[in-house]
């Protein structure tokens, strides 16, 4: 069983006003945290959907496969269509956000593992919510590009069988769309 990795980063940063995934973390960019993570993985591919020219530079000297979103103002169907379609057909495909730094190789490694038990839709979640990355097999493919403006992935768990994976540590699913979140997360680092 192989996994195709899809980074998705191409959101407007609406609430920030400019570019999130290039402000400064510890000494890294946002988008770097994703990156640095994904390389410690065996996965079969990794494809990044970007609407950013400096992400995609970065993404083809790691040797991944880059993809430019030209339509982000669709919303993230459009990065999750991108990627659905560049990924092999074969593969389960795991989905990432480039804005959630504090996720840990070892719970990305504790996902696949419940995958390879129990191929279904995978994601993990703590008592209080749920979160990403989220791995879809390959026969939700097409429920994926059916997926319009900003609706995610998520829309196709309800009717089917899911695992979901109990993570101890909330900050982990913790994503930054804000100054106060990346506040937050800058002091957990302090």
């Amino acid at each position: 069983m192989k996994i195709s990795a899809i980074i998705m980063a191409s959101g407007l940063s609406e609430r920030m006003g400019k570019n999130k995934l290039l402000l400064d973390l510890k000494g890294k960019k946002i988008y770097e945290y994703v990156y640095d993570l994904v390389d410690q993985i065996d996965f079969d591919e990794i494809i990044l959907v970007s609407s950013y020219e400096k992400l995609l530079q970065e993404a083809k000297k790691r040797g991944y496969v880059a993809i430019y979103n030209d339509n982000n103002i669709v919303g993230k169907s459009s990065s999750i269509k991108l990627g659905v379609n560049k990924a092999k057909k074969e593969n389960a495909m795991i989905f990432f956000v480039a804005d959630q730094p504090l996720l840990t190789v070892e719970t990305v490694e504790k996902l696949i593992a419940a995958y390879k038990k129990n191929e279904v839709i995978t994601y993990p979640r703590t008592e209080k919510r749920r979160g990403a990355p989220v791995i879809f097999p390959p026969s939700f493919r097409d429920g994926l590009l059916e997926l319009e403006y900003d609706q995610g992935g998520m829309l196709l768990v309800k009717d089917n069988d899911k695992n979901e994976v109990l993570i101890d540590d909330i900050k982990e699913l913790w994503d930054i769309d804000t100054y106060t979140n990346l506040e937050q997360i800058k002091d957990i680092y302090e």
